[in-house]
């Protein structure tokens, strides 16, 4: 039995016809960085329990708190341009996680796959700091600049 709820398909429906197969580039630069998002999140996820011992109980106790501060820096970017409808933030969220997770990928590689330190742990302390503070310096400028914009337009449009 089929129900047909009413309302249909209406013309504001449509995705708009000059994209290439009618895909939306929003719902496609989104679509990716949720994949990317997910792909750094479990790559550093499977990082920590590599580093740690998840088979003593007490380690899971501040190894889940531990994995949020290293794995946060990768979804940060994707709430940011899921909450955001302008498309020039999702972008440059995405442009973080790419740049940021290519930094920080050969800095962990570097600290646990080629160096025998055994202070190569602090990679997992630093690295997420310096990620968190770049996110917060990235989205002071962007609303410098979307502030700057505005008081560009009110200006232009009180001169005229």
């Amino acid at each position: 039995m089929i129900l047909k709820t009413g309302g249909g398909f209406q013309s504001s429906d449509r995705i708009p016809s000059d994209r290439p197969c009618g895909v939306s580039t929003r719902m496609t630069l989104i679509t990716v960085l949720r994949i990317l998002c997910a792909l750094v999140a479990f790559v550093l996820g499977a990082l920590v329990f590599y580093t740690g011992e998840p088979s003593h109980l007490r380690w899971w106790m501040g190894g889940l708190p531990f994995a949020l501060w290293v794995i946060g820096p990768a979804v940060v970017p994707c709430l940011i341009a899921n909450h955001k409808s302008q498309q020039w933030l999702s972008i440059t969220m995405f442009l973080y996680l790419a740049v940021s997770s290519i930094f920080s990928g050969f800095a962990y590689y570097d600290a646990f796959f080629r160096s025998k330190s055994s202070t190569a742990a602090l990679t997992l302390v630093f690295i997420p700091l310096y990620q968190w503070l770049a996110i917060a310096l990235l989205l002071l400028l962007c609303l410098g600049i979307r502030l700057g914009r505005r008081g560009v337009e009110k200006w232009r449009s009180g001169a005229q």
